[in-house]
């Protein structure tokens, strides 16, 4: 999972904007999460079907199929091919809807178009088969995070603090989750914690700052431990 939690990170912070430009306001069904969900027709069901047969004669099974499909699905994601990479992440669910990966990329690629709540389903179905995965809890409520700052409603930052406090049960090392957590009790104006869990994930992992929201934080609160201050952080985020 170590692949999805890098790509999560690039794709994030490298080509959101770039998706937003690259997208028209109607997408195709084949670059949307479960096809579009929506009814296929009869033709492009004996497409499917003749895809699957194909697979099944060149794979060991549906399963391996599925798991070959999501690996080029992520070399096209990192190239910055998202439109191919969720073909063929769909490609993937159709050989094994119980593949939990696939909704998983469903999210990611759905969160970076700017769509979370619909993200927030796909992590969901995800969750549904790994309730314990620690980096997919986390991408999960990074979403509820971002739908909170849209609609200001406590049950999405109290959907992010559940499934991060699980998050960081899994695995305490967990930068993405503790950084996270930072903004949770940012948001519940409790400053004190959101300087020691800022300060917990950057101890593992520096690259996940965002200076931003650092300005903001020390603007409430001085950093406790120095390492921050007003004119340090806005030198680096310029």
């Amino acid at each position: 999972m170590k692949r999805i939690f890098l790509a999560v990170l690039a794709f994030a912070c490298a080509t959101t904007l770039s998706l937003a430009q690259e997208h028209p306001a109607e997408l195709s069904p084949k670059i949307l999460p479960m096809f579009g969900e929506i009814q296929k027709t009869e033709a492009e069901q004996k497409q499917d079907e003749k895809f699957l047969t194909s697979c099944d004669k060149n794979f060991r099974d549906r399963k391996e199929a599925s798991s070959f499909f999501m690996a080029r699905g992520w070399e096209y994601l990192n190239e910055g091919q998202a439109d191919t990479a969720m073909y063929r992440f769909n490609l993937a669910w159709l050989l094994n809807p119980d593949n939990k990966d696939a909704y998983w990329a469903f999210g990611l690629v759905t969160s970076a178009r700017g769509d979370h709540q619909h993200a927030i389903s796909m992590y969901e179905k995800a969750m549904a088969l790994a309730p314990n995965n620690s980096l997919l809890l986390s991408d999960a409520a990074s979403s509820y995070l971002a739908v909170y700052k849209e609609k200001k409603k406590k049950k999405n930052l109290k959907a992010a603090a559940a499934y991060l406090k699980t998050a960081t049960a899994a695995d305490s090392t967990n930068a993405y989750a503790l950084y996270n957590l930072s903004m949770v009790k940012y948001h519940e104006k409790k400053y004190s914690d959101a300087w020691d869990y800022l300060h917990k994930s950057r101890n593992i992992n520096m690259t996940l700052i965002d200076y931003t929201y650092i300005m903001e934080l020390v603007a409430q609160m001085p950093d406790p431990q120095g390492f921050f201050n007003a004119t340090t952080t806005e030198s680096a985020s310029k």
